[in-house]
């Protein structure tokens, strides 16, 4: 059994009480045993503090808190659940895992952690550098009688103060949510585990392979193929239509997400109002609701340039232009831009409120993926009372094209999500290289590959690991008539000793980029395109701003040629070809993720993040987010390491649900816009768990180091809202459980409850 075979929740139908009363009972067995172990864990120190102060009737002050506040362990940045220790000298505050560790003898965060936190203190400035002095925390350690000391000044704290146990909830909040659980579970079947094991297949797929005498490849429509994996049977992945799920329920789409497979929904805006998602149309929505404020929002924006991997300002105006039409560096290499959550806002509604009630009625699977209604969403649990995190939506606007050149291709680079997410491509743009552009983008590709076998490269690569200046071919714009090189907007001298080439690589170089007939359109016009790393144009006024973007998209673009006086549609506008994706997937099996990141270990070298630059070090290979698998990185990874990933090309239209705990990387195809929104399910709980722990053990000053998601103070919440409406909907006329209780309309539930509430009565506060 999978789970509760319901039909799937239409925007104009609601869930029956019976279909919600299975989903929530459906919810709570995978939530119990995470609930059960956080109150194991709780009581176990409270045993320990009742030992130590030798008084069974020991009071835990409860902290206060406001509504924005969250509250984090000082030493591992996870966030506080309730019951957690802190000093009463500095107020440094220790979560209960530090506790426990610190208590097993071992220095808290664990021994990667601490590798991790000594090298952040001693990196000096510049990406990767590490200080020659030997610098090491002083240890940590409980007192003798089993008390935990405030860390020394070096870890944080103050080295005086025995750290006292606070908590957050009232008292025996949890025990008594424990209680309410088991009793509406206590009739119920356990919950099906999550499973990687590629040996299994999706029954339902199956059953209408035998039912159609076909092969998984006769299931064109219902299933794509994404792998080419020998020995496996999970090549395929699950590509229904939105009109199909809504028919069928969730049993087929659970039965693959329990297997731990992405699903690919097609054709998800076909019920929707058919809102546009044309950069224009977004833009203007997102100017009538900015109009007296965050008037700078629009005009200018912060993008990131997938060349050197900077941020860079540029207009609105410029940046959609360049999404349309291509833009290009002053050498003519194609630029890629990417802007990442925009608007400029943790709220997509209060910005673009039309365009984000077409996104929640696109979204597949309501049940799992909306952010407020999604029953079995356990981030829509959350009560407005509490600090949420920000899961979306959350919009993608990035170019794209779809040659693989290697350097500055739109990508975003190999990461692993906290959570699950649904990703939905709204709006492609189709920008092709002109022929000029491709031949110089031939000639570079092929320059490289000759470089790595010559002598003289390997010693350029590692003159630019020294902090030599970035110089290569992809952004040289050789001057005609001079020996000086324009890089990355500085010039400097072309000689042997300034430059990461040698002049034999420059003079060929020269040679293939310094003609200007060659930077020509093929109709012999000029180029016009958007070149040039500025793109800031300060306007005098907001409506003046306006006004020449509207005239920009206003107009049909044509150019007048002399010879014939014909008009011909410029070279640059947009070129829609639907029979092409517009982003390319590679999504990595949970299974497979420890020779994925052996395989990183072994070559990161070979990749490039900010400035160009060659990695000099790695911290961990898939959470830096500092790599990209190219072409020939997958093909040595499947000769090396018999793994690949699931690779396909996402349509305009679809959707991709990815799980929890597989690493993906995304090249864009397109011009692209994408929007995306965070969602945990419970089949994936324990991944998002386990991620929370790995994060836990990077240093304090990595980006994924924060607990943005909370996942255990979620579970709380989840649980507590779905007793909550059990409550409601499993009550005689809507009656509280604890009312009927007295009546006997719930017999032994008081008895139930106070059984599971007793172990902490002594440390109730008055």
């Amino acid at each position: 059994m999978v789970g509760p075979n319901i039909q799937s929740l239409d925007k104009q139908q609601h869930l029956s009480n019976t279909d919600r009363i299975k989903l929530l009972k459906f919810l709570l067995s995978y939530v119990r045993p995470y609930l059960e172990q956080l109150h194991q864990d709780q009581c176990h120190e409270l045993e320990m503090e009742t030992k130590w102060r030798g008084d069974a009737s020991t009071r835990v002050e409860r902290s206060k808190l406001m509504k924005d506040e969250r509250l984090y362990c000082d030493n591992c940045c996870t966030s506080m659940v309730d019951v957690y220790r802190s000093c009463p000298v500095c107020g440094y505050d220790l979560c209960l895992t530090c506790c426990h560790e610190l208590r097993k003898g071992e220095q808290p965060g664990g021994e990667k952690a601490g590798s991790a936190e000594q090298q952040s203190h001693v990196r000096a400035r510049g990406f990767g550098r590490i200080l020659q002095n030997s610098w090491k925390l002083p240890l940590w350690s409980v007192n003798e009688d089993r008390s935990i000391p405030c860390p020394p000044s070096e870890r944080g704290g103050c080295g005086s103060g025995t750290m006292v146990l606070r908590r957050i909830l009232k008292a025996d909040w949890i025990a008594k949510l424990v209680a309410d659980v088991n009793y509406f579970l206590k009739s119920s079947p356990m919950p099906p585990v999550s499973c990687d094991n590629h040996e299994l297949v999706c029954e339902h797929c199956v059953r209408m392979m035998k039912e159609s005498a076909v092969a998984f490849d006769g299931l064109d429509g219902l299933l794509r193929r994404s792998a080419k994996r020998s020995n496996t049977k999970d090549n395929y992945l699950f590509c229904p239509t939105s009109q199909l799920i809504k028919k069928d329920g969730l049993e087929h789409f659970q039965r693959h997400w329990l297997l731990g497979e992405p699903v690919i929904v097609r054709n998800v805006f076909a019920d929707t109002t058919g809102l546009s998602w044309e950069p224009l149309v977004m833009w203007r929505a997102f100017r009538e609701t900015t109009k007296s404020k965050f008037e700078s929002e629009t005009t200018t924006i912060k993008a990131l340039d997938c060349l050197d991997w900077s941020e860079v300002e540029i207009s609105i105006r410029h940046f959609f232009t360049g999404y349309q039409e291509g833009r290009a560096y002053e050498d003519g290499w194609p630029e890629m831009l990417k802007l990442k959550h925009w608007p400029p806002s943790n709220s997509f509604e209060e910005r673009l409120p039309r365009h984000g009630v077409e996104f929640f009625s696109a979204l597949p699977f309501p049940e799992y993926t909306h952010p407020k209604q999604g029953v079995l969403n356990l981030a829509s649990k959350l009560p407005d009372s509490v600090m949420k995190p920000d899961l979306g939506p959350k919009t993608y606007i990035a170019y794209g094209m779809r040659e693989e050149i290697g350097r500055g291709d739109s990508i975003t680079k190999l990461h692993c999500d906290m959570s699950d997410v649904v990703n939905i491509l709204a709006h492609t743009t189709n920008v092709k290289l002109r022929k000029w552009q491709k031949r110089q983008v031939d000639k570079f590709q092929k320059l490289c590959k000759e470089m790595t076998l010559t002598k003289q490269d390997t010693e350029d690569a590692e003159h630019i690991q020294r902090g030599g200046p970035m110089a290569h071919a992809s952004y040289l714009a050789v001057q005609p008539g001079t020996g000086d090189l324009e890089v990355s907007g500085m010039s400097i001298a072309a000689d042997e000793s300034n430059t990461a080439l040698s002049p034999t690589w420059m003079n060929r170089l020269h040679k293939d980029t310094s003609n200007p007939e060659d930077m020509r359109l093929d109709n012999g016009l000029a180029d016009r395109g958007c070149y040039g790393t500025d793109a800031v144009h300060h306007k005098d006024t907001l409506e003046e701003a306006n006004l020449e973007m509207d005239e920009q998209f206003n107009t049909e673009v044509y150019l007048e040629l002399p010879d014939d006086g014909r008009k011909t549609e410029d070279p640059f506008m947009k070129m829609e070809d639907n029979s092409v994706g517009g982003a390319l997937w590679d999504i990595f099996r949970r299974q497979d993720v420890p020779k994925l990141q052996e395989y990183l270990k072994l070559h990161f070298r070979e990749f490039r993040h900010t400035k160009e630059c060659h990695l000099d070090h790695v911290i961990h290979p898939i959470h830096d987010q500092t790599i990209y698998l190219t072409e020939e990185h997958k093909r040595k990874l499947k000769e090396d390491f018999g793994i690949e990933p699931w690779t396909f090309e996402q349509q305009k239209g679809e959707a991709v649900l990815i799980p929890a705990g597989c690493p993906h990387q995304v090249r864009n195809l397109k011009s692209c816009i994408k929007v995306a929104m965070d969602f945990v399910s419970p089949e994936n709980l324990q991944h998002c768990i386990h991620l929370t722990e790995e994060f836990r053990l990077l240093p304090k000053e990595h980006p994924a180091k924060e607990d943005k998601l909370e996942v255990k103070r979620m579970i709380l919440y989840a649980a507590n809202r779905a007793v909550r409406d059990l409550r409601h909907l499993t009550s005689p006329q809507n009656e509280q459980p604890s009312q009927t209780a007295a009546n006997g309309s719930l017999p032994g539930y008081k008895v139930f409850a106070e059984r599971h509430v007793s172990r902490m009565s002594e440390f109730v506060l008055g």
